[in-house]
């Protein structure tokens, strides 16, 4: 097997192990610290794969211990009805997009997503079979145009009144989900199986950030709240570099 060059695959290490940190930490987010790093040195179709591979694998080990609340499950397939329908439409609109302006726009909507989290607004929903379809189909979309799928959905869950504990099962399964749609749908609209390979790096790295995660919990007692904060303020940093690195050498 080779390999063009060995930075793309130092980044792809690094952004994993950050990715499988932030998952294991809050249930999403893997995607959000991995897709606006590897936009640099993958194309949108080859990246998407690789980052929903080790999506999929995160979601997994987390399901043995966040299981989905009984009464949360016809919402999780209404979610996932929703994204399938709307993911290859992204793919296709995202097809029209030019690179830079879909790093500038990944980085801008992973920003506001983390500060207006960070801010805990007070908006409160109850949750409607309407808005779940919305979330997720939007979901979906996103993630086809651009690589991340989250916010909507997270930003949706975190503002209804459930409990931190059960939004964030419903939203790692949910993420694992639309990452399947995701690997198939990419790969049959111009993806390709060229991105493979890349799997031998990208997922024992992400097993390495979530093992350190959990080590980080084992070691400290965190809150859930202090565990949110941090994610967030993650993600806010690493959407920050990356536009500050766009404004440096003048791409926006």
């Amino acid at each position: 097997m080779i390999f063009e060059s060995f930075t793309p695959i130092c980044l792809l290490i690094f952004a994993a192990v950050l990715g499988g940190v932030i998952r294991r930490l809050s249930g999403f987010g893997g995607a959000l610290i991995m897709t606006p790093l590897l936009m640099w040195v993958f194309p949108i179709p080859f990246l998407i794969p690789i980052v929903m591979c080790a999506e999929v694998f995160g979601g997994v080990l987390l399901s043995r211990h966040w299981k989905v609340h009984q009464e949360d499950r016809p919402r999780l397939w209404l979610m996932l009805l929703f994204a399938a329908v709307f993911l290859p439409m992204g793919i296709w609109l995202g097809s029209f997009v030019p690179l830079v302006t879909l790093k500038v726009f990944t980085s801008v909507v992973v920003l506001l997503f983390a500060s207006y989290l960070l801010l805990k607004p007070h908006v409160r929903l109850n949750s409607h079979t309407a808005l779940d379809g919305f979330a997720g189909g939007l979901s979906g979309l996103l993630l086809g145009a651009c690589g991340i799928g989250g916010p909507p959905a997270a930003l949706y869950l975190n503002s209804t009144n459930e409990a931190f504990d059960r939004t964030r099962s419903l939203l790692s399964h949910f993420i694992s989900g639309i990452s399947v749609f995701a690997i198939i749908a990419t790969s049959l609209m111009g993806g390709g199986l060229e991105w493979i390979p890349y799997l031998l790096f990208a997922i024992p790295s992400y097993w390495l950030g979530m093992r350190l995660a959990k080590a980080i919990l084992e070691a400290h007692a965190v809150s859930d709240s202090a565990l949110k904060r941090l994610c967030l303020l993650l993600l806010i940093a690493n959407a920050s570099f990356n536009l500050l690195f766009l404004f440096i050498f003048k791409q926006i």
